[in-house]
Order: structure tokens, then sequence, then C-alpha cells
């Protein structure tokens, strides 16, 4: 064969022309594919903590999700009632003085007393001293804390009424009130109202 039809074969991949050996990129060696920066790792990173986040809140505070703001014109929540039993461990939390009337209606199954918790924001660093207002009757003060504090309230209208308005009194930042769904607010200098209602039934059904 002649030096030109080798050559011409061995361009056109004719067989038993000598196979052409593959171009390498310069600094790039054999199975090395694109190169991945350092944001990339950082970003998974971010997002995963996030997420982790988000599920470690709604876990520690149930209802987290479906909280609203504090205002008296949203959907009313409902305010959930003691059981009989549930009375002698709340009595603590009621004011002594101003809460006997209620007590004797609970105890007697002529109206059952309401309760809601009350919680820092989980992480939050606000806090503070809060009271609640139900119709004419204000709680003993309220150190707002990271751990859930059950506080039980007469209902703040009469119990066959179905309806009525709870306040937060005091100076509190990031905190939440517990009915259902849950009641937030940022902040609170003063006093802040929200409208509730409940499903009148037998008081110690």
């Amino acid at each position: 064969m002649s030096g030109a039809a080798a050559r011409e074969g061995a361009s056109t991949g004719a067989p038993g022309a000598a196979p052409e050996r593959p171009r390498l990129d310069p600094g790039r060696g054999p199975g090395d594919g694109p190169k991945r920066g350092p944001w990339r790792g950082i970003l998974i990173t971010i997002v995963g903590g996030l997420l982790t986040a988000g599920i470690a809140a709604a876990i520690v505070s149930p209802g987290l999700l479906g909280g609203r703001p504090g205002a008296a014109s949203d959907a009313e929540p409902i305010l959930s009632q003691l059981t009989p039993a549930e009375i002698a461990a709340a009595l603590p939390t009621l004011d002594p003085a101003t809460s006997k009337a209620a007590v004797d209606d609970a105890k007697s199954c002529k109206a059952p007393l309401g309760w809601v918790t009350v919680v820092q924001r989980p992480g939050g660093r606000g806090g503070g001293m809060v009271r609640i207002r139900s119709g004419v009757y204000l709680s003993p003060p309220i150190q707002v804390t990271n751990t859930p504090q059950r506080i039980a309230v007469p209902y703040p209208s009469p119990y066959p009424a179905g309806r009525g308005v709870l306040s937060l009194v005091g100076d509190a930042d990031e905190v939440w009130m517990y009915l259902r769904p849950g009641w937030f607010l940022p902040t609170l200098k003063g006093s802040a109202s929200i409208n509730v209602h409940w499903t009148v039934g037998n008081p110690c059904g």
C-alpha cells in the first residue's frame, strides 16, 4: 500500500487503519466531569436546615401553621372547655378572688370553664408578662416562656350565647395564645382582642 493510501485509510477509519487517539482538553484527565462549585453544597445545606427547622417548629407547636394574626376581625376560633375532671388541676391558674362563682357553676354543671394555652414562639427571644381578660374576669399575671402554660378562664359571655371576646393585656413579644386555631401576636403593647365561639352543650356531658 502506498504512503498516500495509508494516510487516506487512517483519516477515513477504513479497516486496518490505526485508530485515532482521543483528544483531551488541556488540564483535564480522562473521566473528569464538570466540576461542582462550593455554592452547590452550601445551598443544599441551607435548604435542608430550613426544612428541618420548619418541621421541628410544627412538631413543637401543633397548630402553628394554622395560626392567625391578632385582630378582632379574624375568623372566630374555638374556645375549648375543661372537663369536670380537669377543674381541680386548673384552679391554680385562676384568680381565686374573682373566679369563685364560675368555678361553682362548673362544678355544679351549670356552665363549664374554658381554657387556652399561652407560650412564646418557638425559638423566639421575646417573652414578657400578660393577663387574659374574659368578659369581666381578668386572670393573674402570666410570665410568657418557652414552656406552654394551660390557663383556665370563665367564658367571656353567658355560656348559652355561644360566642364572646377574649383579650390579651400586657407587654410581650412573640406570643401564641392557643385556641383552635392558634392566635399569634408579634408584639403586644397594651391590649389586643379576638372574637371566639363555642358549641353549647351539656357542661358535664
